[in-house]
């Protein structure tokens, strides 16, 4: 069904609909009807935009819950309640507001209630011959207006400890890549709300070894960004969990093993204290050798690119890290080649939707890069981007986007 057919429908029914463009205009989609211009004055209106609430104070007031069911993404629809506006003969009508998400539109619906309200109509008739009806209305949009701004002053308080949790996240992502002949790191990073329940980082463990490590914690906002961030203070070199406490022959802290590591993490992060989980993949790489240690623990399969398009995924691991170890991890090691690239990313880019509901899905992943394999790893890094972007179209991410390359160059 396309969007004339469907507002004229809800035309029909006695609907206006109008999105919201901005923080008071709101565009008009199909005709005004022509109850809506008898109505209210025309200053309050004109046949492209209207300013809702200055139509009436009853819509003032609903605007603030409207836009926080907005602001929530809620998939149910909100209702105002009915309310009575007079036309300039003094004819009454009785109308209704409805907020709802359509894809990423803010839509506000207003309804003429037709003859199916006349005995309501009838009972707010005579609440008014006993004079209630005003005093109740009265007192009612006075508490709605403080619990209104109650709850606007919550929701900027909200957003500025969410800014400065998001500050915290971004000093843990790479920045200063620490410099390994023959290397390149590059990455993408596109969080879906202002703090992400993704994190990745590469780490120097010493001159020669590399740490490597991508996560996704379940679930999204402050307590997954919480997660986030205490497992990243975990995984810095001096934490104890990336470096063993017993020092080598060369008096020199050993390196923890990736199994060693996912180990550690369940232990630390046990779902019943936390009520969430993480995936994560994890490795060493050996720059001297050229030599990649790693283990999987339910991430998304990392890719191996090799200069041919041959390509190999790196899914040697475990389970998902909160459940106690119910099976051990496992480790494998892969031998880089120059012209190697390893692409690791998180399940927000191979789930993504488009418009239709269609999934992007790892074998699209594969395909991409494997065409592209001549590309520099920033580059491709940069096409895959584009390919998400296009993909999704008009349609906004329900989950992080993020992407960590590294190759094997030959300078």
């Amino acid at each position: 069904m396309n969007d004339n057919v469907f507002r004229d429908i809800l035309a029909k029914h006695g609907y206006l609909v109008i999105e919201r463009q901005g923080d008071r205009r709101f565009l008009v989609r199909g005709p005004l009807p022509a109850w809506f211009k008898r109505i209210f004055s025309p200053d309050t209106f004109n046949d492209s935009f209207i300013v809702p609430d200055a139509l009436s104070p009853f819509v003032e007031n609903f605007l603030p819950l409207a836009e926080q069911s907005w602001l929530e993404k809620t998939t149910s629809i909100l209702k105002s309640g009915p309310w009575v506006e007079s036309d300039a003969s003094g004819a009454e009508y009785h109308l209704e507001l409805s907020a709802l998400n359509v894809g990423p539109r803010q839509v506000l619906l207003v309804q003429l209630l037709g003859e199916e309200y006349e005995e309501k109509r009838g009972l707010l008739q005579r609440f008014r011959e006993q004079g209630l009806d005003y005093e109740i209305l009265y007192r009612t949009q006075k508490a709605l207006k403080a619990a209104h701004e109650l709850l606007l002053e919550k929701q900027r308080l909200l957003s500025q400890d969410l800014e400065a949790a998001a500050e915290i996240q971004t000093r843990f992502l790479p920045k200063d890549v620490p410099a390994i002949q023959g290397f390149r790191v590059s990455s993408k990073f596109q969080p879906c709300m202002l703090v992400a329940g993704d994190m990745f980082n590469v780490v120097a463990l010493d001159s020669d070894h590399l740490g490597i490590y991508i996560f996704d914690v379940s679930g999204h906002g402050a307590p997954a960004a919480m997660l986030a961030v205490s497992v990243c203070q975990m995984l810095q070199p001096y934490s104890g969990i990336l470096m063993n406490s017993g020092l080598q022959a060369s008096g020199t802290a050993s390196i923890a093993s990736p199994m060693q590591v996912l180990q550690a993490l369940d232990r630390e992060f046990p779902m019943e204290r936390f009520d969430k989980y993480f995936t994560i993949f994890y490795g060493v790489l050996d720059c001297v050798r050229g030599v990649l240690t790693y283990s999987n623990a339910g991430h998304p399969e990392p890719i191996l690119l090799h200069p041919d398009g041959g390509i190999e995924l790196m899914d040697k691991g475990g389970t998902i890290i909160g459940i106690g170890g119910i099976l051990p991890f496992e480790e494998d090691q892969k031998v880089l080649q120059r012209g190697d690239k390893i692409i690791l990313y998180s399940d927000g880019v191979t789930e993504l939707q488009n418009p239709d509901g269609d999934l992007f899905g790892a074998d699209r992943l594969r395909s991409l890069v494997r065409d592209a394999r001549d590309r520099p790893i920033d580059n491709l890094l940069d096409l895959i981007h584009s390919a998400l972007s296009e993909f999704r179209d008009t349609c906004q991410p329900q989950d992080d986007i993020t992407l960590l390359g590294i190759e094997f160059s030959n300078s």
